[in-house]
């Protein structure tokens, strides 16, 4: 997957980049570009009082910058935390690892945050929201799509329960 601290990404043409595939790793893993990183680190500031910590999201990507432009839509980038950075999620073997501890913790700050700032009949927990978002991962699955990581966070991100309090603040 990585040669001496470097990889190589695709733009797609669903407008996200993707780690080319080699031979030594024939997966084709999402990479957020630098603005996707921005938006999220913004983002995710507001679920710093329900526990998310800065270190979960760091832990869970392998930062990288633009080394060069190899052809259109194509670039190498170098492993290397910048200013603009591109991020590739720490995937473990059978949904674990870093990124996916990452996204654990998002979960459990997301629905801390809804069941504080919302009033709901019953409180929301964690396996209502996993189970809808497997739902969605099944669904993908028998289509053959591979979703984008940014996609899965902000699936979490924007994820509500059935019975959605609209009088509420989100």
């Amino acid at each position: 997957m990585e040669t001496s601290g470097q990889i190589v990404v695709r733009l797609d043409e669903d407008y996200n980049w993707w780690l080319e595939p080699t031979t030594e790793n024939p997966r084709r893993d999402s990479v957020m570009d630098p603005r996707q990183v921005a938006h999220l680190q913004e983002a995710l500031g507001e679920y710093r009082p329900q526990g998310l910590r800065r270190e979960d999201f760091e832990a869970a990507f392998t930062f990288y910058t633009l080394e060069a432009e190899l052809e259109e839509g194509q670039a190498r980038l170098r492993r290397e935390k910048g200013h603009e950075m591109f991020a590739l999620p720490q995937l473990g073997d059978d949904s674990d690892g870093p990124y996916f501890d990452f996204l654990d913790a998002l979960a459990a700050a997301r629905i801390r945050k809804l069941n504080a700032t919302h009033s709901y009949v019953k409180d929301c927990t964690e396996d209502e929201m996993f189970s809808e978002l497997e739902a969605l991962a099944a669904e993908r699955y028998f289509n053959d799509e591979v979703i984008h990581c940014f996609e899965q966070i902000n699936e979490i991100l924007e994820w509500k329960p059935a019975e959605w309090d609209d009088s509420s603040a989100s």
